[in-house]
């Protein structure tokens, strides 16, 4: 019976999409709205007012340059959430029920990825359709804007992997989620999210333009606003692959060792 329950594709994305449903249930209305409606808006009008006009000096349309920040921001946010709930998970025995219920084990990976990815594409429609009343197109047609999504997403699941390992390896999901954004601020910050990488000093300008979260960014931006998009998206996804594997085998290891 137990072979049975957990074997077949039926199951895995049977079960996984129950899994995905309970796991988006775990955040109330009141915190999806607030996270990821509220406070995109409040981010993209607010670096507007702040960077718009001081960037439109060296020539750049701001309100076509931010929103994939805001977008790779959010990305974030929907990562340390999946870290989260991942060490919630723990601490409240669910994660030792799961591993001891006739379920099919890849379908906590399929509840916990499709959970991410709800989260993401919500968080994107809301930007996107943010920065078009500030005047963001895409401008390469409808199938980049499919790729920008998707890899807005991808980019998204690939950090909830190294996330999720360090939530899994917790009972403590405040200290997961403090000491993530203490991680990810640096990273976003010393990157052209939300400024050229031109605009750093020299000493501290190749770091900016080569490090993963450049890329994506560079990937995104590419894809609004056309022109040459190859280059920036094989380079964005060989991050995404690279950081992928490792982050992938450590969540295996702290699912495999969490009890």
């Amino acid at each position: 019976m137990t072979a049975r329950t957990e074997a077949g594709l039926g199951n895995l994305f049977g079960q996984g999409l129950l899994l995905a449903g309970r796991n988006i249930r775990l955040n109330s209305i009141a915190d999806t709205v607030s996270t990821m409606v509220i406070f995109p808006i409040i981010f993209v009008f607010g670096f507007l007012a702040l960077f718009g006009n001081l960037l439109s000096v060296r020539g750049i349309d701001y309100a076509q340059f931010l929103p994939p920040a805001i977008v790779v921001q959010w990305m974030f946010s929907v990562a340390i959430t999946a870290a989260f709930f991942a060490a919630s998970d723990r601490r409240s025995g669910m994660l030792a029920r799961y591993r001891a219920l006739a379920i099919n084990r890849g379908a906590v990976v399929v509840g916990r990825m499709a959970a991410d990815s709800v989260r993401a594409v919500l968080a994107i429609a809301v930007i996107v359709a943010t920065g078009y009343v500030a005047g963001f197109r895409f401008q390469a047609g409808p199938l980049a804007a499919l790729g920008f999504v998707a890899l807005s997403v991808a980019f998204a699941l690939t950090i909830s992997a190294g996330t999720s390992a360090l939530g899994l390896a917790s009972r403590d999901p405040e200290s997961v989620s403090s000491t993530l954004h203490v991680i990810y601020l640096p990273l976003l910050m010393v990157s052209s999210a939300f400024v050229p990488a031109d605009a750093f000093p020299g000493w501290i300008e190749p770091v900016v333009r080569h490090q993963p979260v450049t890329a994506v960014l560079d990937a995104l931006r590419a894809l609004a606003e056309g022109g040459p998009t190859a280059g920036p998206v094989v380079k964005a996804l060989a991050w995404m692959a690279g950081l992928l594997a490792v982050f992938s085998a450590a969540a295996v290891q702290a699912f495999r060792r969490a009890t």
